[in-house]
């Protein structure tokens, strides 16, 4: 779900929890990691702090003030290669480099130079504040890889906040500490270890001499409604890795955040929906490279609300080289263009299946679990209207249209949501939608720096809605006004006629199916959508995830004080960029019709 998070490199060292004889993982344990962290080292040996943080000031004040615009780019990464800074955050499961904040600067390649320096002096200013070297460095990508690939530099390395955690620098180099499990009941439940069990056995190892590992570190800023593991499963010289999801640990944030309704969607995801729609497509003839395949390849996925249990087992994409958008950059135009057109392909399959099999596709018509999650006066409920009036006041004095939107949609924000997310107000055009649209929940692959191929993680929130309900959380939670003003129709463009194209080969006429004028009119009807969630997430996308409330420390002291801090979510944020990308997404908003 939104603001789900992994391990946090800045929290106390992650514990290796073994199965059977405890010993400490060995090379598998870093994966990749040495060539980056040796990288790291040689850096912080050869230029201090200070000194680094004065030079990546001086020379990008000196592009800013004297290169032109189209020149930017290139020599301020050319200057900071030259100095031999780089600056990689390890934090909830992701990895933020310095050249990410600064292609944010310069401005991605298909936006036109900004001219507004104080703006970019500002930014310059919290890169060089925030370069410690002394940080974390993780996975795949050295410092010359990241050079000679510029599309990469707002990409992080780790992978989904929601799906893939990391273990810290200090965890991949010295050796973990290790728990056995009968004395770490509170940190991992047997139910896990059954799972990785069963797993395991599935998947060829041989009962009683294979041994399990776990790297254990969730910690501040790992979200509302789960929490993730590193599962090691070895046998002689075999060792592969696996990805664990189950419920937090820390019960008064299972309760709160209703985790186990959460848990029990994306478990029916998994088991029963995706493979459905998998199984269609190929019935129909379609390919993987023509068709919507686009999520991780899910070994385990169990879930008794009963109990309190589940947990989804999943295959580790970063071994894949798959690679994540750094949440603190606008997505760019090829990560959004990959986006939209994939989204196409997973509706386009909703729709065509209510045709071809109306009694399979029944349940797929599952309501918006943010209903449970939200009852009428939860802390949840008032944390959002406190968001919103935030974000109205992002809007100038004297934009009385917007403002009045705004206190509307404040004042009626419950049914809002509701009327939003109800599949039936969207007839005949509902969909099967991934329900959680924003750049944590999407993983990329690259060919020649440029992304070839996404993946959609986080299907907790997957429900039965208008399918521009995924489009407006995506393109105004995730993208930024100036990409709008260039792209928002070519964007929409591309997300239909790739519906289209799926929907003639699955043998349906797009005309009858579901009409380009029908998608405008769904827009002015569900687009406001988009608003309701940019609220919550454009806080969290301009805020570093070390600043991120402790969602443990939140649950317990609601538990304690039946009191929630609403400003928790916007206390952190860089102010600047929350403001500005928060007026734009309102101004877009009435602009379109939306509002």
């Amino acid at each position: 779900m939104a603001g789900e998070h992994n391990t946090e490199s800045g929290a106390e060292q992650p514990v290796v929890a073994e199965r059977a004889t405890a010993t400490t993982p060995t090379e598998a344990s870093v994966e990749k990691s040495s060539d980056a962290v040796g990288a790291a080292v040689e850096i912080v040996e050869e230029k201090k702090v200070d000194q680094q943080q004065e030079t990546v000031q001086e020379l990008v004040a000196d592009v800013v003030e004297e290169e032109k615009p189209e020149q930017q780019q290139e020599t301020v990464r050319d200057a900071l290669q030259e100095a031999s800074v780089e600056k990689v955050l390890v934090d909830g499961g992701m990895m933020e480099e310095t050249s990410a904040a600064v292609q944010q600067i310069v401005e991605e390649p298909h936006h036109e130079a900004s001219s507004d320096v104080s703006v970019k002096e500002e930014a310059v200013a919290d890169v060089s504040a925030a370069a410690e070297p002394t940080e974390a460095v993780e996975n795949n990508v050295t410092t010359e890889q990241a050079n000679s690939e510029p599309e990469k530099s707002a990409l992080i390395n780790e992978t989904d906040v929601a799906e893939h955690p990391v273990a810290s620098e200090e965890s991949s180099i010295a050796p973990p500490a290790v728990a056995d499990a009968a004395t770490s009941s509170g940190e991992l439940p047997q139910y896990l270890y059954n799972a990785m069990e069963q797993v395991a056995i599935e998947q060829g190892f041989t009962a009683g001499k294979f041994k399990i590992e776990f790297d254990v570190g969730s910690n501040k800023g790992d979200g509302f409604v789960g929490q993730m593991f590193k599962a090691f499963l070895q046998e002689g010289d075999r060792r592969e890795v696996y990805l664990c999801k189950i419920p937090p640990l820390n019960e008064a944030r299972r309760r709160q955040f209703q985790s186990m309704t959460i848990f029990s969607r994306e478990t029916l995801a998994y088991k029963s929906l995706l493979p459905l729609i998998f199984t269609y497509q190929q019935e129909k003839g379609i390919s993987r490279e023509d068709g919507f395949f686009n999520v991780p390849k899910c070994y385990y996925a169990e879930c008794d609300e009963s109990t309190e249990q589940s947990v989804i087992i999943m295959e580790d994409l970063r071994l894949k080289d798959y690679r994540m958008w750094n949440k603190l950059v606008p997505v760019n135009y090829e990560h959004a263009r990959l986006t939209m057109q994939q989204l196409g392909r997973l509706h386009a399959v909703s729709l065509a299946m209510k045709r071809d099999r109306p009694a399979d596709f029944e349940q797929f018509k599952v309501p918006d679990p943010l209903d449970v999650m939200m009852p009428e006066g939860s802390p949840l409920e008032a944390m959002l209207i406190k968001m919103l009036t935030d974000a109205k006041e992002t809007l100038e004095p004297n934009e009385t249209k917007e403002r009045t939107k705004m206190q509307k949609l404040i004042d009626n924000m419950r049914q809002e949501m509701k009327n939003c997310t109800d599949g039936a107000l969207a007839e005949p055009y509902a969909v099967l939608g991934h329900g959680d649209c924003w750049v944590n929940n999407f993983m990329f692959h690259y060919k020649n720096g440029a992304p070839e191929h996404v993946i959609l993680l986080d299907w907790q929130i997957t429900r039965y809605v208008s399918p521009v309900t995924d489009l407006s959380y995506f393109i105004f939670c995730c993208t930024d006004g100036e990409f709008r003003r260039r792209h928002y129709d070519e964007m929409m463009s591309i997300y239909y006629n790739s519906l289209e194209a799926l929907l003639e080969k699955l043998g349906h006429n797009p005309q009858e199916v579901f009409p380009r004028t029908a998608l405008m009119r769904q827009l002015r009807r569900f687009g406001r959508f988009g608003i309701l969630m940019a609220n919550f997430l454009v806080p969290m996308l301009c805020t570093r995830n070390e600043d991120l409330p402790d969602m443990d420390e939140v649950a317990e002291k609601y538990r304690e004080t039946n009191e929630m801090d609403l400003n928790a979510m916007t206390l952190n944020a860089n102010q600047r960029a929350y403001r500005e990308r928060m007026s734009s997404a309102i101004r877009d908003m009435v602009q379109y019709g939306y509002l």
